[in-house]
C-alpha cells in the first residue's frame, strides 16, 4: 500500500496492523514544521485535501479517525493562515490570542506570519485530557487558561478552534479590549461551545474563513463564526 492508500483505506480497516499503519501515516501527514522549512511548507494545499476527501466513501468518519490519530480538531489547508491574517489586517487587529491551541498545528504557521505582519501573537492551551501524551507540541504554545490570560494579554481578537462542548464563551467577550472572538467548529453550540451563546450573543458566520479548512466532524458541518466583543468601536 502507498502512503495515500494507508490514509484513505487504513482508517476503516479491521486489522490491527492496517490501523497502526494508518495512525503512523496520519502523524506524518499532520505534523509540525521541520527545521529550515518555510512557515507554510508543513501544511498541505487545498487540492491535496480535496483529493483525499474525494477518495474516501465517508469523509466525516475519515476526518474523525484522522483527528483521533493526531489530536488535531481543525485541519487548515496551506491557503487558510494567510487568508486569516488578511482578515485581521482588514479589521486592524494588532494583538491575537489563540485559545485551545493543542499541539500547535495551526499556531506554528500563525506565529511566523504574525511576526512578519508586526502582529503580537500568543498561543495557549491548558494541556489537559487528550493532550497529555508523548506527541510533539509546537514550542511557542504556552500552558495556561485563556480565561485568565485574556485579562493580562488584552488581545483584540481571540481565535478558538473547537472550544470544549458546553463551555460558555461569554466571559471572553466581556473582557476589556476584545473586539472579535473567532470560533472554529460546528455552529449552534453543544459540540463546540455552549448552546446559549449562539442564542444570546451577536455573531456572524464567515464564508471566507470557512473555506480552505475542515473540522474533525467533516466538511459539511465545519464553520468559522465571528462573535462580536465589547471592545469594538
Amino acid at each position: 500500500m502507498t502512503a495515500w492508500a494507508d490514509l484513505t483505506r487504513g482508517w476503516s480497516a479491521s486489522g490491527f496492523a492496517e490501523k497502526r499503519r494508518f495512525e503512523e501515516t496520519a502523524r506524518r501527514f499532520i505534523r509540525l514544521p521541520r527545521a529550515g522549512e518555510g512557515p507554510l511548507d508543513y501544511l498541505w494545499p487545498e487540492a491535496v485535501w480535496q483529493g483525499l476527501l474525494a477518495a474516501v466513501s465517508d469523509p466525516e468518519g475519515w476526518l474523525m479517525a484522522l483527528s483521533a490519530a493526531t489530536g488535531v480538531y481543525f485541519f487548515p489547508s496551506r491557503e487558510w493562515p494567510p487568508r486569516f491574517l488578511r482578515f485581521l489586517r482588514l479589521l486592524k487587529v494588532r494583538r491575537l490570542l489563540e485559545a485551545g491551541a493543542g499541539r500547535g498545528y495551526l499556531s506554528a504557521a500563525l506565529a511566523s506570519l504574525a511576526r512578519d505582519e508586526g502582529l503580537e501573537f500568543k498561543a495557549m492551551d491548558k494541556k489537559e485530557g487528550e493532550f497529555l501524551n508523548p506527541w510533539p507540541v509546537y514550542a511557542e504554545v504556552e500552558t495556561g487558561d485563556v480565561f485568565a490570560v485574556v485579562h493580562d494579554f488584552k488581545p483584540e481578537a481571540v481565535l478558538y478552534a473547537w472550544p470544549p462542548a458546553g463551555q460558555s464563551l461569554a466571559p471572553l467577550l466581556q473582557s476589556g479590549p476584545l473586539r472579535y472572538l473567532i470560533v472554529v467548529g460546528e455552529t449552534g453550540g453543544g459540540t463546540a461551545g455552549a448552546r446559549e451563546d449562539w442564542d444570546a450573543l451577536p455573531h456572524k458566520p464567515s464564508a471566507a474563513l470557512s473555506r480552505f479548512g475542515r473540522g474533525r466532524t467533516g466538511p459539511r458541518r465545519h464553520r468559522v463564526t465571528v462573535f462580536l466583543g465589547q471592545g469594538r468601536d
